[in-house]
């Protein structure tokens, strides 16, 4: 998987990839689905081969997916299907692992949302001026990677999809999705200001639109909210009340959406009052102000 970056042309590290998928699907996730893998193998034994598989996946997504590598003599159709395998492995880690009742350790479940975490940082992390030149699929590759972490923060339709393992990969998700949005909406207004009255590059815009659109749709689940950094007494209302369809992590970003009432961007500022309409129903001043008019 590692030759790509010397030999994008190659398929020794596209067989590589593919054959590493079908490891991970059919032995790893089925066996947890099917109530937990051979009980032959001891638990430090299951331990080493969840890191092991923790390493594929942070130095491959991290060093040779969403990357300018040089592919002058690939074809279009081949970049695409790259991109596409790209995705495949992303999705694997994203939908199947992480969604799924696996017997990984703590640590190893923080490795494996840290790295997606270190793939959706790409955009927001890069200078302004560098973002304008960065190539298409690295924006998507990351914006992808953040998508992954809404889905892993968020609750489950049905409450018998609910487990203690999913609970733990969304309390670890939730944390660093809150850690990653307050980078990227505190950046925009200062790219605003240096920029002046040049326009923001499209990454950049796409990129705050995608993260202010998701956090109006995103519901949390009780046990993710627990271990956001609220204050004492915000918390114990949130256990006091029905928690369905809450949104508290806005309450954590309420400073940094502040910021961005004054953006010049139309779309951006409407979004905002999306949010802020939202954390004044969390904090269920709505009802506050209308049964103090009707008294």
């Amino acid at each position: 998987m590692t030759t790509r970056r010397d030999n994008p042309n190659g398929a020794l590290w596209r067989l590589a990839v593919e054959g590493f998928n079908r490891i991970v699907v059919d032995d790893v996730c089925k066996s947890a689905l099917d109530g937990g893998l051979d009980s032959s193998i001891s638990k430090p034994a299951r331990t080493r081969v969840w890191k092991e598989v923790a390493d594929v996946y942070e130095i491959f997504f991290v060093g040779y997916c969403g990357r300018a590598l040089s592919s002058d003599s690939l074809s279009t159709a081949v970049v695409k299907a790259d991109e596409s395998l790209e995705m495949t492995t992303l999705d694997i880690l994203g939908d199947k692992i992480l969604k799924s009742p696996i017997d990984a350790p703590q640590d190893i479940l923080q490795r494996l949302v840290t790295t997606l975490d270190r793939c959706a940082s790409r955009t927001c992390s890069l200078p302004v001026e560098t973002v304008e030149l960065m190539p298409l699929h690295c924006s998507r590759f990351s914006l992808s990677c953040l998508q992954k972490l809404f889905f892993l923060s968020s609750s489950e339709k049905k409450a018998d999809t609910w487990s203690s393992e999913r609970s733990e990969v969304s309390k670890i998700s939730i944390l660093l999705l809150m850690i990653r949005c307050e980078d990227i909406l505190k950046r925009f207004p200062i790219d605003e200001n240096n920029l002046g009255d040049r326009p923001l590059p499209a990454a950049r815009l796409d990129e705050i639109m995608y993260v202010l659109n998701e956090l109006a749709g995103l519901v949390i689940h009780t046990d993710t909210a627990s271990v956001l950094p609220l204050h004492p007494y915000l918390k114990s209302g949130l256990v006091e009340k029905n928690n369905r369809d809450r949104r508290p992590h806005l309450l954590v970003l309420f400073p940094s959406l502040c910021e961005l009432v004054i953006s010049r961007d139309t779309r951006v500022r409407e979004a905002v009052q999306v949010l802020l309409r939202l954390i004044t129903k969390e904090l269920a001043l709505e009802a506050s102000i209308t049964n103090q008019h009707i008294q």
